[in-house]
């Protein structure tokens, strides 16, 4: 179980731009990945979220073109990307693959300041791809991160992430919310970020590191959101908002109602709708109690939410799977764990365990020891820290 990020990934990545690209590369940037302790699919029904950045990410080696042509590479992906700008549109091409999101963000940035420079990048990550450590929102952000650097337009750090959800939401098409990429360019050391997505607001909550462990468990099951019902949900929820603002009270997001509200609202939602709406409404109280925990550092109540937030985005949201529920289930059998749940979107990917310091190797075992019998898949397990925030290496 590799503790430590990869610390010679920079170089790696300076060293595949020279070959590729000529010269040195004029800047390297990180953007964290991050976990989310509570608050699943809440941040696209205006509710709040708890995310973690972790001491793991994406990092960029970038020079600017003045022929406006896009060249990108990737330490972990063959596709090469060799376009010219004049052929970016207001959406993504599929064609390009893991590029539209890079693309994106400079399509967003040539639309905002009129810029035409074209970009050459290298990227490489040490965090697991499409596995629900949002991978996607840190290439956007550490994209966005470099553009803004040498474009000298000194954006605030709450527009670099708007930028950075815009081109997932807008160009690549994934209807997320802004929790993963405020959440990577807002990252603060020792905290974790309790994000009031309807504001949008934030506020700083201290994590300590040395009472509880972060245990990453991954499934090794990809994930493909535009491919699963993601979307779906989306629309589900907003179904039910509409139906709770015709029947009951006209409130501005489905996160603001309540289990009186849903009761009122019985028999105007197909039972569907109702777990859907159920399933945020609940997940609001979790989130609230999980930050009054960490107030005083009480990872024990802290991870009863996970449970529960488990539990309810599995029977609830119904944006588990088996995978997930096994890894989950078996973690909690295991001497030394708080709660453990699904983080990401769902679908696969990776789950998560608190773990009290000292314990994570030991539960790491016994959880693939089961994993390995039920599935005969090896699952991957790592412990993360509490990351920084994004910049300039």
């Amino acid at each position: 179980m590799n503790r430590t990020a990869s610390h010679g990934l920079p170089d790696a990545i300076r060293e595949r731009f020279r070959r590729e690209f000529g010269g040195n590369a004029s800047r390297c940037f990180f953007a964290p990945g991050r976990i989310n302790l509570v608050g699943a699919h809440l941040d696209y029904n205006g509710g709040d979220v708890l995310p973690m950045a972790v001491d793991r990410g994406l990092y960029v080696a970038v020079r600017l073109r003045n022929d406006g042509r896009i060249r990108l590479r990737s330490l972990a992906v063959d596709r090469q990307i060799d376009i010219d700008g004049t052929d970016v549109g207001q959406r993504a091409n599929h064609e390009w693959g893991w590029g539209n999101y890079p693309i994106g963000v400079w399509q967003g940035m040539r639309t905002r300041i009129g810029r035409e420079d074209g970009f050459e990048m290298v990227v490489g990550a040490d965090l697991p791809m499409a596995s629900g450590l949002s991978s996607s929102a840190a290439i956007e952000v550490a994209t966005a991160i470099a553009l803004d650097a040498l474009y000298g337009t000194k954006l605030e750090r709450q527009q670099i992430a708007l930028l950075a959800h815009r081109a997932e939401n807008g160009f690549v098409g994934l209807r997320c919310g802004i929790m993963d990429q405020f959440a990577s360019a807002l990252a603060k050391p020792g905290h974790v970020l309790w994000l009031h997505c309807a504001g949008p607001r934030f506020e700083h909550v201290p994590f300590d590191p040395s009472a509880c462990e972060v245990l990453v468990m991954d499934t090794k099951k990809p994930r493909h959101l535009s491919r699963t019902g993601f979307n779906d949900r989306v629309a589900q929820c907003a179904t039910a908002h509409e139906t709770l603002r015709a029947h009951v009270r006209d409130l501005p997001h489905l996160a603001d109602y309540n289990l009186a509200d849903l009761k009122a609202a019985h028999g105007a939602m197909d039972e569907v709708l109702m777990r859907r709406a159920r399933h945020v409404v609940t997940e609001m109280g979790r989130i609230a109690t999980g930050v009054a925990a960490l107030r005083v550092g009480d990872y024990q109540t802290l991870g009863r939410q996970l449970d529960a937030s488990h539990r309810s985005t599995s029977v609830d949201y119904e944006v588990s799977c088996d995978e997930l529920d096994v890894i989950t289930d078996a973690a909690r059998a295991c001497d030394g764990v708080f709660g453990a749940r699904l983080t990401g979107a769902g679908f696969g990917g990776c789950a998560i365990a608190l773990c009290r310091p000292l314990f994570a190797t030991a539960v790491a075992e016994q959880v693939g020891k089961v994993f390995r019998e039920r599935f005969r898949v090896e699952a991957g397990f790592d412990v993360l820290r509490v990351g920084g925030g994004a910049g300039e290496i």
